[in-house]
């Protein structure tokens, strides 16, 4: 969904809101009104007199039927005309709010709210996963850059996005499974430098003494090596292995 799209809905599920909220309030004042003027016409009948006093106004609250109505009600002069006095009856904002119906309204602002919240969580996620795969294109660059520095200086690199080995030329160095994995560890060491207890408990964990087929492996690794790049795998004293650019 497109940003305006959804900044459209919001606009209308809020200007809905609000439209009923008037509306409603609208229909409460009529109400009020109606039921104010009949309270006062209904008292001045009774009490006979244009005069107001402390009775006429109780008099005047007690025939309005709506509870919110009573204490917020007054009874206002409106003019006076050949000595005879007009009022009308009055009340608050709030007594008209307290008796419309805003429950369709706070419906509507709910739901307004909830699709705000929820577009905005939503474009949030979607940045974050933008921002997310433009790291994963430079990561990319990066790591082509560095396989391509890597490749000019020994002639043999391991391209990690798809985890292959290649020689100077850009082709394929095919390792077997042992020796794929010992020369990825050569490769994820700081210096090229593995001790024969690492390489032991990496390769071959539950076996006891690996020392036999750690030396096979690392003999008939080294011509391969050599072969396809310009590296070679020293022995430190049998202690430890360490792969060079060859002299």
């Amino acid at each position: 969904m497109k940003r305006w799209h959804s900044v459209l809905i919001f606009a209308v599920l809020l200007v809905s809101s609000i439209a009923a909220s008037v509306g409603s309030y609208n229909d409460a004042n009529k109400r009020a009104e109606r039921d104010l003027n009949e309270a006062l016409s209904l008292a001045l009948a009774m009490q006979r007199s244009t005069v107001i006093t402390p009775d006429t106004v109780a008099l005047f609250r007690s025939n309005i039927p709506q509870a919110e109505l009573r204490q917020s009600s007054k009874i206002v002069v409106c003019s006076a005309e050949h000595d005879r006095m007009a009022y009308r009856a009055e009340c608050s904002v709030a007594a008209i709010w307290s008796i419309s119906d805003q429950r369709l309204s706070a419906l509507l602002a709910f739901a307004s709210l909830l699709w705000g919240l929820g577009c905005a969580l939503h474009f949030f996620l979607r940045g974050e996963r933008m921002l997310f795969g433009m790291n994963s294109v430079i990561a990319d660059v990066s790591q082509q850059t560095t396989f391509n520095a890597k490749q000019n200086s020994t002639g043999l690199v391991l391209n990690e996005n798809n985890g292959v080995f290649y020689d100077a030329a850009g082709r394929e160095v095919t390792f077997t499974p042992m020796q794929y994995q010992l020369m990825t560890l050569f490769y994820e060491s700081e210096d090229g430098l593995l001790t024969k207890t690492d390489i032991c408990n990496a390769l071959w964990p539950k076996k006891e003494d690996a020392s036999e087929t750690l030396y096979t492996l690392i003999k008939r690794l080294k011509p391969v090596v050599e072969k396809h790049s310009n590296l070679q795998i020293e022995s430190l004293r049998g202690r430890a292995y360490r792969l060079i650019v060859r002299n």
